[in-house]
């Protein structure tokens, strides 16, 4: 899948290796390692939030390369069906998705129709949520999904991952955006809101958010809470959707924790991944290894007792498995 907004392969090795360059011991330095190529992490735009969280991984995974032999790479990318599709053709060896396209790819659905069910997608780790996140300005009085109606209120592009994912939750309220309502990009939505042509707006994303917090100090928006009454039917229903809460003073006035659902951030490879890299990247997330709280924030939100489980439809790598079984989970 072409993208002119694809780094090159020598630009994505340079930014990465600066980014994750702490080298372990090379083959040289191990002679019963046989040199091997790198293990390319497909994420996201360089300025969004997977590419600096690869990076963390990447740079922890590479302090052990002496213990599996395989140099951790992160490429910047257009994101989730990119990264789907550069797994499936080999071009990537593992890549961060979010919940939903992990499903959509497997089972072959939506934008993946075309090429049929992703059978050899295999998960590996649940990171952290990408909360579905409502916020107001506090003039338009609206306390929740039912005080919606009547009100401006921005959606998400039409047929984009967020509005489908607003229309699922405010489907199980019994409502939803009618076509054409609403669908500007986040970004068009966090101006229009400041500027005072919207009274709400969704968003999908995770915390903290540099445009929820330019909403909050800049326009005074507040963060609602997103329940739906049909909200435990919706999670059976669609095992790729978690709950999840905005803890509270992530934002400035932010005083009390904000209950919400959404999908979460995924690190998903092939069945035939290197069973020593998984093995590697499970550890580090269970044990905490190499300070991974300090360099990222996003890995504050793990939740360790289910990073196997959450929102996961794709069968574990059987690597993945394994390590979960016998890797000790950080003591808190």
């Amino acid at each position: 899948m072409a993208s002119s907004h694809r780094l090159s392969f020598a630009s994505f090795a340079v930014l990465s290796f600066l980014l994750a360059g702490v080298s372990g011991a090379t083959a040289q330095d191990k002679p019963n390692l046989s040199p091997a190529k790198p293990f390319i992490v497909a994420t996201g735009a360089v300025t969004g939030l997977y590419y600096p969280v690869a990076g963390t991984l990447c740079r922890v995974m590479n302090q052990t390369k002496g213990q599996h032999g395989r140099h951790c790479l992160v490429e910047a990318t257009d994101g989730p069906v990119y990264n789907l599709n550069a797994l499936r053709s080999g071009e990537a060896d593992a890549a961060l998705v979010q919940s939903d396209w992990q499903r959509m790819a497997f089972k072959g659905e939506g934008r993946f129709a075309p090429a049929g069910p992703f059978q050899e997608l295999r998960a590996v780790a649940t990171l952290y949520p990408e909360t579905l996140t409502l916020v107001a300005k506090p003039e338009a009085q609206i306390k929740g999904l039912a005080d919606l109606k009547g009100k401006r209120v921005n959606y998400g592009p039409t047929g984009s991952a967020l509005r489908n994912l607003v229309a699922l939750v405010m489907g199980a309220a019994g409502g939803g955006p009618a076509n054409g309502e609403g669908d500007m990009p986040p970004d068009d939505a966090a101006a229009a809101l400041c500027d005072g042509q919207l009274d709400a707006a969704f968003f999908a994303v995770g915390h903290p958010n540099g445009t929820i917090r330019r909403a909050v100090t800049e326009c005074g928006a507040v963060l609602l809470p997103v329940f739906a009454p049909g909200q435990e039917k919706l999670l059976a229903d669609h095992p790729e959707l978690v709950t999840a809460t905005i803890p509270a003073s992530l934002y400035p006035e932010q005083v009390e924790d904000v209950a919400t659902i959404g999908v979460a951030a995924t690190l998903v490879v092939r069945a035939d991944a290197d069973a020593a890299a998984v093995t590697a990247l499970v550890d580090i997330l269970k044990k905490g290894d190499g300070g991974l709280e300090s360099q990222h924030p996003a890995f504050g939100l793990l939740d360790r007792g289910n990073l196997a489980n959450a929102g996961r439809t794709a069968p574990l790598h059987g690597a993945a498995e394994k390590a979960y079984a016998t890797t000790p989970e950080r003591k808190s």
